[in-house]
């Protein structure tokens, strides 16, 4: 399972928030958020589309304020982000050219400090739209993103706004990506500029 593997990432090295304080970008990370906006193959499309139609009256009938009652296993893609060998050193150039921060920590369930040189998952982003990879060797393993509730746009900035659309549309052009929205059942596709507007201007109009 994708979260019992995250567990046992963030269980291996955590020290004291009091050693991260000195960090500008923290990004704060949620059990229920991992993979929950996932970034995977395109050729994931169909198969993506067939499961999200599937859960969309179960999960409309359990769906309360920003989650859900009840729980769907969306399971593993047919193709794999880490079948593709996207290298992290790659990833990671292409996102710090977009001015993305790569962060030294991870704050863990509000409690915990990851150390994102001694762990295999990394960030990277602003203080309110942050881009996770976990990394296996030095291959992407997933890729998935945390997004901040829409009253709080006042703190991205135009320019940031300009950067993430841009980023995310690289990840289609480069890598030939999708963006899957398990939350609000949506597919993404990151090589069509108009989709990615509509999208973020969801969280922030």
């Amino acid at each position: 399972m994708k979260l019992l593997d995250f567990f046992r990432i963030f269980k291996r090295k955590t020290f004291s928030k009091a050693e991260a304080e000195r960090n500008t970008y923290l990004p704060f990370y949620w059990d229920d958020d991992y993979c929950q906006i996932e970034i995977v193959p395109a050729e994931n499309s169909e198969s993506i589309v067939e499961r999200m139609t599937e859960i969309k009256i179960p999960a409309d009938q359990s769906r309360e304020g920003l989650g859900f009652t009840e729980i769907f296993e969306v399971g593993q893609m047919s193709i794999t982000t880490f079948s593709e060998e996207i290298r992290t050193d790659a990833l990671s150039q292409l996102l710090t050219d977009y001015k993305f921060e790569k962060a030294k920590s991870i704050n863990y369930v509000g409690d915990k400090i990851a150390n994102c040189e001694t762990v295999s998952s990394k960030a990277f982003g602003f203080p309110n739209f942050t881009i996770f990879i976990e990394t296996e060797e030095e291959f992407v393993k997933h890729i998935w993103l945390a997004i901040n509730a829409p009253d709080s746009r006042a703190e991205i900035s135009r320019e940031q706004f300009k950067l993430i659309k841009g980023v995310l549309y690289s990840l289609g052009e480069e890598y030939e990506m999708v963006l899957a929205d398990w939350n609000s059942l949506q597919l993404i596709d990151l090589r069509d500029r108009n989709q990615i507007d509509k999208y973020l201007n969801s969280y922030w109009k």
